[in-house]
């Protein structure tokens, strides 16, 4: 057999892994564009009920309501509570910030899993992988620019979203290794309604009807963003798929310029390149380590992929 019939076309997983994280990115737009008149939490309770919809139809054509049995509840409530927070701290971030600007927070998020790994998987994590952290570190804080912009008083709030979701993935990996995927994406969505529920118990504002709108369309975005990047993760080589992470950054300069008219500074484009060639640096030594790199690239780092 030739190499050009036993060869995989990844072109398809590819164009459905840069739609689902064009939708991230559209669905953080929506929540910046609705979050000046409703609390974080209570856009989150309502994104949530709609991202059950794709997630729901997802199980279904798979069949996976039988694989939700046993689950490690929890596994999933610190995974869920974790990445609640996550969510929170990264919706008043693009609320805060420029869109650009807290994405080069967020895409701290794989080097502190990095750094987490040695701490409590008992990773070994060499010098080399190690001055790849250390040059995204220096990348994120050229592109925040904490010292001479307006916006330091922020960055200390979204910070805590990269911190929340490294955590979240670290304790899937070190607890929750053998849970399906569908038993991640139905309990977490429904603890996510229920922990944000809580506080819309005391804050609720009643939603105009093109704001419920939108909130429902950012949380169908949410959904079947997540499903779209679950099965690329499955499928894609780690090495195409590591790098796909980053088009979060492209689409998000387009869509804060497009709608919120925010233009990229030098520190932004500089920061941004150096994050960029770190985290890809780690994604191609983590491939010649044939480790299973896609587990702390997807967004959100939280659920580790099985390979088929």
């Amino acid at each position: 057999m030739s190499s050009s019939t036993s060869e995989k076309n990844y072109l398809p997983e590819f164009f459905f892994a840069c739609l689902g994280y064009f939708l991230f990115v559209s669905q953080d737009a929506i929540v910046k564009y609705i979050a000046e008149d409703y609390k974080i939490t209570q856009i989150i309770f309502v994104n949530s009920w709609f991202a059950l919809i794709p997630v729901i139809l997802y199980t279904q054509t798979l069949d996976g309501w039988n694989k939700l049995k046993g689950a490690n509840f929890k596994v999933h409530f610190f995974r869920s509570l974790t990445m609640a927070l996550a969510v929170f701290f990264a919706y008043t971030g693009f609320y805060l910030m420029p869109m650009v600007t807290m994405y080069s927070i967020v895409f701290l998020t794989p080097l502190i899993i990095t750094i987490g790994s040695v701490f409590f998987l008992n990773e070994v994590v060499r010098w080399k992988r190690f001055t790849a952290i250390i040059f995204g570190l220096v990348g994120a804080l050229i592109s925040i620019d904490p010292f001479g912009s307006k916006i330091d008083a922020y960055v200390f709030v979204a910070l805590l979203c990269p911190l929340c979701a490294a955590a979240s993935y670290l304790i899937v990996r070190k607890y929750g290794y053998q849970e399906s995927i569908f038993s991640f994406i139905i309990y977490g969505k429904i603890l996510m309604i229920i922990f944000s529920g809580i506080f819309v118990i005391f804050s609720f504002k009643t939603m105009n009807f093109n704001d419920l709108v939108l909130n429902g369309i950012s949380g169908i975005f949410r959904g079947t963003a997540m499903i779209l990047v679950i099965n690329a993760a499955r499928h894609l080589p780690g090495a195409i798929f590591g790098s796909i992470i980053y088009v979060q950054i492209f689409a998000g300069v387009l869509l804060g310029y497009i709608v919120f008219g925010e233009i990229p500074t030098i520190n932004n484009y500089v920061g941004n390149a150096i994050i960029i060639a770190a985290g890809l640096y780690i994604v191609m030594r983590e491939m010649k380590l044939k480790k299973n790199i896609v587990t702390s690239t997807a967004r959100h780092p939280t659920i580790p992929i099985k390979k088929d």
